[in-house]
């Protein structure tokens, strides 16, 4: 290790230690490196530019504006409602309307974050009139946000397919079925807590009111049929799919709001949505620096001998990553993950003959996890804040949920049929 690089790690640790954002600690500690190691400072520059400059990334902006509107809309009402007339009727159905809500959300706003802010207190509250305690209430509703960052339109995918260069359409459509699997993992879950306790079904819905809640809950199942309809036909690529989505989501806000909608509502949509994404635009610059100067000094190639010096066995290694990204989970953000850490590994998983789309769905849905698990989860902290639960009262009630998540991670990581599956058929390897 040369001094300049030694000199850029002590330099982001402190910045990051010391609570700077990422982005710009990133930034900063890579100057560093081309002050120490006599390079021009215009490459910083250019490789922040070429970080952002290519279309895919644009379906960033475009996804988070989508989700925006579709909550301003009133989707989660609708979405819940449906999600009861569907399966509110079983023994325990309040649980199982929980998951399927969640998971329809996820299909329109692509972040566990909005999932818990948008629907967690309705679900919550939900649960609890029908017999369940709040506390499993609030674990299932945390737990159940991971899949709105594996369906489609998955913000995380999105990101690690812009830094690793990985087509962005197999991976959001390859983490359509591990989606799905976290779905019945977690509902198996809901069916073995139910059977040992008294949990009351809801209310028969008559025949006209179950027609009104169908035809009031068509428009907004129409996103992700949109969204997957869209790419999957071929009629769009991931970055027009989510330009469609923003206009079906701005019709649905016309519509609730009778063609009148307060301008004060637009300006928060727009300006949380453009603060987002420039954030989000801001890290994706940065990392790109950030890996130039990774790759420049080789140290993927290191990660690898010293993987390799370890064990060549494939089982074995993508246990070790997981393992590894499962324990960064538990105290760091999953955004470092997908800037820092992903680009490293990629190289390691091209030489053990693993599809890239393959290792981006099954990594991303690794970090995903973490956003449940303590101490550092920002789904469980979410969650804690929007239902009023503390922390380590939802904990002990997540372990099911958790381990169900980790069944789903070993299946779609040594089955990678379970990703690649619907990517190989709709020709988007």
């Amino acid at each position: 290790m040369n001094a300049a690089f030694a000199w850029m790690l002590i330099s982001f640790g402190l910045l990051t230690v010391g609570g700077f954002p990422l982005s710009f600690g990133m930034l900063l500690s890579c100057i560093v490196y081309f002050v120490f190691a006599g390079e021009p400072l215009y490459l910083v520059a250019q490789q922040f530019f070429n970080g952002i400059d290519f279309f895919t990334i644009m379906a960033i902006p475009f996804f988070m504006l989508a989700g925006e509107l579709m909550v301003a809309s009133g989707t989660a009402d609708r979405l819940l409602k449906f999600a009861q007339l569907i399966v509110g009727r079983l023994r325990g159905g309040t649980g199982y309307v929980n998951i399927l809500a969640s998971m329809l959300f996820g299909g329109c706003s692509g972040s566990s974050i909005a999932d818990i802010a948008a629907l967690g207190r309705m679900q919550t509250e939900m649960m609890e009139r029908s017999g369940f305690k709040r506390e499993f209430a609030a674990a299932l509703t945390v737990s159940t946000s991971i899949k709105g960052a594996i369906i489609p339109p998955s913000i995380p995918i999105v990101l690690v397919g812009a830094v690793t260069g990985t087509s962005i359409g197999g991976m959001l459509i390859g983490g359509l079925v591990p989606g799905l699997l976290v779905a019945v993992a977690m509902v198996i879950a809901v069916f073995m807590t139910t059977r040992r306790n008294n949990i009351q079904a809801s209310d028969r819905k008559t025949s006209r009111e179950a027609a009104r809640i169908l035809l009031a809950s068509m428009p907004f199942l129409a996103m992700p049929g949109i969204i997957l309809g869209g790419i999957l036909s071929g009629i769009f690529t991931p970055t027009e799919a989510s330009a469609a989505a923003v206009g079906w989501g701005f019709l649905l806000l016309l519509a609730e709001t009778k063609m009148r909608p307060d301008p004060k509502l637009l300006w928060r949509i727009f300006l949380r949505s453009g603060t987002l994404s420039a954030a989000v635009l801001m890290l994706t610059g940065a990392s790109n620096v950030f890996s130039w100067v990774l790759a420049t000094e080789q140290v993927p190639a290191l990660v690898a001998q010293t993987i390799f010096a370890i064990t060549e066995n494939p089982i074995l290694v993508l246990l070790i990553i997981n393992v590894f990204l499962l324990i960064w989970g538990l105290f760091m953000d999953m955004l470092p993950a997908i800037f820092i850490v992903l680009p490293i590994l990629m190289p390691l998983t091209n030489e053990l003959g693993i599809d890239p789309v393959h290792f981006g769905v099954f990594a991303t849905f690794n970090l995903v996890i973490g956003l449940i698990t303590p101490p550092y989860g920002t789904a469980l902290f979410t969650g804690s804040i929007v239902l009023g639960i503390p922390i380590e009262r939802m904990v002990k009630h997540m372990l099911p949920f958790f381990l169900a998540a980790l069944g789903v991670l070993m299946l779609i990581t040594y089955v990678p049929e379970t990703v690649l599956y619907l990517p190989r058929l709709m020709d988007l390897l």
